[in-house]
């Protein structure tokens, strides 16, 4: 990129910003562009965050880039299964209680799923435990999931904090890099 004049690569501008800003160009949208941050990756999340977020800012007119933000589910999705396991236990005929730590700090979510459960399949299973799984209860802990509580928090406050049953549990941790997003979007601005 060095002498070419662009502040991004072509591939982020096609991949990211482009496809971000087709979505967004209704006045009623909001963007959450999200990663499963692995284990293997966390040590890079600001970088990646920085990456995602400059695609955005870079392509988005001002505005647009109000109503998108950049996020992360630590450790892959399957993490939060662990933190409802109620759900897990419906889907797939399972005992499992709760898991008592902080779910993000999970290594391999996925794969400890599949040493439980040999025939889980993430596609057929996981589209079902998703849509059972109680958000309120997930998020109950305030010590815990807070990449997931911060996607919840920009939402929350991008919509315009609407009286909801789900405001008390966004009290508490939020991730380090992402957290900025919320702090940054007036209340209700964006929608």
């Amino acid at each position: 990129m060095i002498g070419s004049g662009k502040r991004i690569p072509t591939r982020d501008t096609e991949q990211i910003g482009l496809p971000a800003r087709q979505f967004i160009s209704s006045e009623d949208r909001l963007l959450l562009l999200i990663d499963d941050l692995e284990a293997s990756r966390s040590d890079c999340i600001r970088q990646i965050f920085d990456r995602y977020r400059m695609a955005l800012d870079e392509v988005l007119t001002e505005e647009q880039a109000r109503r998108a933000s950049v996020h992360f589910l630590i450790n892959m999705l399957e993490a939060y299964y662990f933190a409802d396991t109620r759900a897990v236990n419906e889907v797939l005929g399972t005992d499992l209680d709760d898991y008592e730590g902080d779910v993000e700090k999970i290594r391999h979510p996925k794969n400890r799923l599949k040493s439980i459960c040999p025939g889980f399949d993430e596609r057929r299973h996981g589209g079902q435990i998703v849509g059972r799984l109680n958000m309120l209860h997930v998020l109950s802990r305030a010590d815990s999931c807070c990449s997931l509580r911060t996607i919840f928090s920009w939402i929350y406050r991008a919509i315009g904090e609407p009286d909801s049953e789900i405001r008390p549990f966004l009290d508490g941790c939020h991730n380090e890099v992402t957290k900025g997003q919320i702090y940054s979007l007036p209340p209700g601005k964006a929608s």
